[in-house]
């Protein structure tokens, strides 16, 4: 940290100083600072690699959001529950926004949760940065894929519904961001967003070795603190956050990894501390990854 105070995006209260060091175990093996805000619970890395160094921390083939790739149990695993968490994430929205139609995923990666809402009668639009998992996305759905969300809004589109799925986390400028969101929105709209809690049980546990740090590329950790501060400061309604069971065992599997074990052995301890995370989570609701409903 530098001598000056970084201030709180979320709620204008100064950072404190590092409270957690982690590696990028993925890239670069650089060392960087999570800073928390006592008054909200949200946290930065830093130093933040800027938006046009921020791509190189991605080149990995294993970053399987944008690769598509089953090498691996991990990522066999992921593929697995996928398929099931994509018809619970479309269960969950249209549970909420009967005769809503409309729909913009934010982060669409390689386009499965978009093609398979497409599908099921929706009309979609995707913004995804990384130019591969951009091609396939448009391959997927049959349609163009926008680059950026600036790009979205200059088309003049509004949504209904407006998705990130464990996007929001990697986006510079939480403000700026949240406030461009909320001007995608059509009145009354819904905007979702999945998020890592680094108030788990998990995160707790494997503390710097938590996978969904993963810094650099998490420039930002929300607590459901800070997302509803954030919600109400650009008026938009908070709805009870809905708990991603599956992610304590995805997250703690490469978690115990990080930590050396060799796969099989990071599998059966991830497993078990998956599934303590979640026995714990039960008492506090602060379960590894949650859903967040907001309302405009």
């Amino acid at each position: 940290m530098t001598e000056k105070k970084i201030q709180c995006p979320v709620c204008g209260e100064s950072l404190d100083e590092p409270s957690l060091q982690c590696k990028d175990y993925r890239i670069s093996g650089e060392i960087f600072d999570i800073c928390k805000c006592r008054a909200c619970l949200f946290a930065m890395t830093l130093p933040q690699p800027s938006p046009a160094e921020i791509g190189k921390y991605y080149q990995t083939p294993d970053y399987v959001s944008h690769s598509e790739t089953t090498q691996g149990i991990v990522n066999k695993l992921y593929h697995l529950v996928r398929k099931k968490n994509t018809k619970d994430k479309l269960k969950l929205i249209t549970s909420f926004s009967s005769g809503c139609r409309n729909l913009l995923d934010v982060g669409c990666g390689t386009g499965y949760f978009l093609s398979f809402c497409k599908e099921n009668g929706w009309n979609i639009e995707g913004v995804e940065v990384n130019d591969v998992a951009r091609s396939t996305a448009e391959t997927r759905t049959g349609q163009l894929i926008y680059p950026s969300t600036e790009a979205m809004e200059a088309s003049g589109r509004k949504f209904d519904v407006i998705t990130l799925w464990h996007v929001f986390e990697h986006l510079h400028d939480v403000q700026s961001s949240f406030a461009r969101l909320k001007r995608l929105l059509n009145p009354a709209g819904w905007l979702i967003m999945a998020l890592p809690n680094p108030l788990s049980p998990d995160a707790a546990y494997y503390n710097e070795y938590w996978a969904a740090y993963d810094v650099p590329r998490h420039l930002s950790h929300f607590s459901p603190v800070s997302v509803r501060i954030l919600a109400e400061k650009y008026g938009l309604r908070s709805e009870t956050p809905v708990p991603m069971k599956f992610d304590a065992y995805y997250v703690s599997i490469l978690s115990e990894e990080l930590k050396g074990r060799e796969k099989i052995s990071a599998l059966l301890h991830g497993l078990w501390q998956g599934y303590h995370s979640n026995r714990l989570a039960r008492q506090t609701e602060n379960y590894s990854s949650l859903i967040y409903v907001m309302r405009l």
